[in-house]
């Protein structure tokens, strides 16, 4: 039995037209989804770690620190929809995934413009994203909002991958570190995306399997959350690199900044500790 039946929600009925596998006001009746809420931290956390460590030279200018403010607000979007399962908090959530990735489009498409051309590509996103966003709120359509947000990942990865093969140098313990994180990043996305699918298909399994093993270990079992965890993570990874590569800053600072598992794959191998030999 849900326990929306037997206890007040704090925030009334759900009015939003999502909703996910996490039975709704479980743990208490200030949050609608629990573990959907609390693993938005993921997020913040990262973020808030990419803005205190983002390397200082050059200078962290505006449009570097953008894409981390945006993982911000995706962390409290998503947390305030979770939390309160209504219908203009899904809005927001939707909307903070563009939010987040359109920064990035801009940086990863004008490493090389002049200050005139950067100006026209941020107006054109700008105004693509606010008319998305529009026709979203309008309409609640999802296709468009969903097409949108995969093109604008796989522009972004495309992109990154460029700038990866020509802004290092092949052979060097800095290309392999990054390609690492580039292969890291694309498949705890695709991981997350993947158990985001299996909570909806095999949704009533896993209530009974939680009902089965009971709390804690049931939290395990919230497949969503991952999704939150694993999209966090992948996000951080492509923000952190991307920042790397177009604001060619030394390889040593970016090392000493990122956070774990990034930090692992910066350290050097048995062959790059004694320069190349075995």
């Amino acid at each position: 039995m849900n326990a929306q039946s037997s206890i007040n929600p704090f925030w009334g009925p759900p009015s939003s037209h999502s909703n996910f596998c996490e039975e709704d006001y479980m743990i208490t009746r200030y949050t609608a989804e629990f573990i959907n809420t609390l693993t938005n931290l993921i997020y913040v956390l990262y973020a808030i770690h990419g803005l205190v460590h983002l390397p200082r030279n050059p200078s962290p200018s505006l449009s570097r620190r953008i894409p981390y403010y945006g993982l911000i607000g995706v962390g409290i979007c998503s947390a305030g929809f979770h939390m309160s399962l209504k219908y203009h908090t899904q809005m927001m959530d939707d909307l903070s995934m563009l939010l987040t990735t359109t920064p990035l489009l801009h940086r990863v498409l004008t490493v090389n413009a002049d200050p005139r051309g950067s100006s026209l590509v941020a107006m054109a996103l700008g105004s693509a994203l606010v008319a998305l966003a529009a026709v979203h709120v309008a309409t609640d359509e999802l296709i468009l909002h969903a097409v949108s947000f995969v093109v604008s990942v796989t522009v972004i990865g495309v992109r990154t991958m460029q700038l990866l093969a020509r802004r290092t140098v092949v052979g060097s313990a800095e290309r392999r570190a990054l390609w690492r994180m580039v292969v890291f990043g694309a498949l705890i996305f695709n991981v997350g995306y993947a158990v985001w699918l299996v909570d909806g298909w095999v949704c009533e399994w896993l209530r009974g399997w939680r009902a089965l093993v009971g709390l804690p270990w049931a939290f395990l079992l919230e497949l969503h959350g991952w999704w939150h965890i694993f999209t966090g993570v992948g996000a951080y990874t492509f923000i952190a690199v991307i920042d790397h590569l177009v604001s060619g800053g030394a390889y040593e600072d970016f090392g000493e900044s990122v956070a774990w598992p990034l930090s692992l794959m910066v350290r050097p191998g048995p062959e790059e500790k004694t320069g190349g030999e075995m």
